[in-house]
């Protein structure tokens, strides 16, 4: 039977070049065979499969693997006529390819660098937001979050003023003092002292309808009642660890606008991740799935964990404006990575000057003697400057004003300001945008960055769109981090085995 697999199997099938680079590859040297129990399968032939199915498909559930182990003949060739259920291949993706998969990943690369040519020097980074496996309707803002607890707080001092008058009237030792700050303890500590009152009262706990309850027991379940809500309130602030929203489904989620809403089009938050994705000539070089929606935040930390698992930083990081800082600028000064991302006002700076864009800030730049116009031909004057450290990188700011603005005739269209014209200014950040624009404007910046939008967006295109790969289907980041990983490995798979027959379809030519 092995022999009818062999025969059958077409010799140019992307199931061999899967084997190849699987046995390529030392496996071994990052997944751990020996805990298989030795009537279970082979883990060789499991990761085989797996990627041939990702490969294929673009994304494989466990189930369909077991199908194409059932009836695909490239699958019988890998497996030899067994059929492992669908828990498998749950099992061997879950306990032997969670922890081992990104170094695989990076191994993998490695061998694809070593058999085809890749100009890993050049990396072109972009992002996608991809939906999480999480319900719609499970979103919780940090906004409303805030706003509940703050009446939460408010509703708790007004009770326990009105227990306190109770207390009075009824002559009962018990006063509480009225907090301004938030304490889940404080309103455990009163739960507790009211319990003991009853207690001492023999006040009975009555529950259902009709029972008419003490109005001990009744304060006692109003402030059982706000624990329990500031309790929840307080895990609230600490899953969302700073952002503004996350799904109660998916924790690591956060509510984000996506290009495509399928929820009659109505353009809404979906709870969804942040996908980064750096390519080399194609192939899919590194993955950093955030839960930051917002491009600028994820750069440094895409590049961290490219640098550790290469040991090298990529020369030129071609990207939109979406990645263009100040940090972002220093830090691939300090890493001597070529400045090639564009800013966010580099398309305006390049529209010809008319009466629509002439007062704006970015139109004013210091001129040879160093002092910044304005339209009128006015000189700003420096009024202080400070250093920032918010980000990662200090810098200092400029603060400028125009003394002249006072009975000018473009005033009107200027600024508003009754103190005059303002104007803040970042002298290293306009030195990195100047060698932004002179690198993009060479023959060589035109070209990457040509290349960055047919690369970078091609990938996005196949996987999304020819794959129908548009959501996730396992959930927290780890769980997602695996699937874009397996995702990857499957889209670089058809990339090497596409660009090895190219040279045979040549010579049919």
């Amino acid at each position: 039977m092995h022999f009818v697999y062999e025969d059958s199997v077409d010799p140019d099938d992307i199931s061999r070049t899967v084997k190849e680079v699987v046995e390529g590859v030392n496996v071994f040297k990052f997944i751990e065979f020996s805990h298989r129990n030795s009537y279970g399968y082979d883990g060789m032939k499991m990761l085989e499969c797996v990627l041939l199915a990702f490969a294929l498909n673009g994304y494989a559930s466990t189930r369909e693997l077991e199908d194409l182990c059932k009836y695909d003949i490239r699958f019988q060739f890998i497996m030899e006529g067994q059929t492992p259920s669908h828990m498998a291949f749950h099992r061997f993706i879950h306990d032997d390819l969670m922890m081992p998969v990104e170094e695989l990943f990076a191994e993998f690369n490695r061998y694809f660098e070593s058999h085809d040519k890749i100009e890993t020097d050049i990396l072109y980074i972009d992002g996608t937001k991809l939906e999480a496996n999480a319900n719609k309707m499970t979103f919780v803002w940090m906004r409303a979050t805030k706003k509940f607890r703050k009446k939460r707080w408010k509703k708790i001092m007004d009770r326990l003023m009105s227990f306190n008058a109770y207390c009075k009237r009824e002559a009962i030792p018990l006063r509480f003092s009225i907090l301004k700050e938030f304490s889940f303890e404080y309103l455990i500590e009163i739960t507790d002292r009211i319990k003991e009152a009853m207690s001492r009262q023999c006040v009975e706990e009555k529950h259902g309808k009709g029972q008419r309850k003490h109005p001990l027991q009744r304060y006692l379940e109003g402030f059982e009642e706000d624990a329990d809500k500031i309790l929840k309130y307080t895990e609230y602030y600490r899953i969302a660890d700073g952002r503004n929203s996350f799904s109660k489904t998916d924790h690591s989620a956060t509510f984000m606008h996506m290009k495509y809403d399928y929820y009659n089009h109505t353009n809404v938050f979906k709870p969804g991740y942040n996908v980064q994705m750096g390519s080399s000539d194609g192939y899919i070089r590194h993955v950093y799935v955030s839960s930051d929606a917002n491009d600028m935040n994820t750069f440094i930390p895409f590049l961290e964990g490219y640098h550790m698992s290469y040991g090298e930083y990529p020369k030129k990081t071609p990207a939109d404006a979406g990645y263009g800082s100040y940090d972002n600028y220093s830090y691939c000064q300090e890493h001597g990575i070529g400045l090639y991302m564009k800013y966010s006002g580099y398309r305006k700076e390049q529209e010809k000057l008319s009466d629509k864009n002439r007062f704006k800030s970015y139109r004013m730049k210091p001129n040879e003697e160093g002092k910044i116009l304005c339209p009128a031909g006015h000189a700003f004057t420096l009024e202080w400057e400070k250093t920032s450290t918010k980000g990662k990188y200090p810098r200092t700011i400029e603060y400028y004003r125009n003394e002249h603005c006072e009975g000018c005739p473009l005033r009107s269209q200027c600024t508003r300001s009754k103190h005059g014209r303002t104007l803040m200014y970042t002298r290293k950040l306009d030195m990195y945008q100047k060698e932004i624009r002179e690198n993009l404007e060479t023959a060589e910046g035109k070209e990457l960055m040509k290349q960055s939008s047919i690369q970078s967006e091609g990938i996005f295109g196949q996987i999304k769109q020819d794959y129908e790969y548009d959501r996730l289907w396992r959930g927290g980041e780890t769980g997602v981090k695996l699937e874009i990983l397996l995702v990857s490995m499957g889209h670089n798979l058809r990339r090497y085995h596409n660009r090895k027959q190219k040279p045979k379809v040549n010579i049919q030519a």
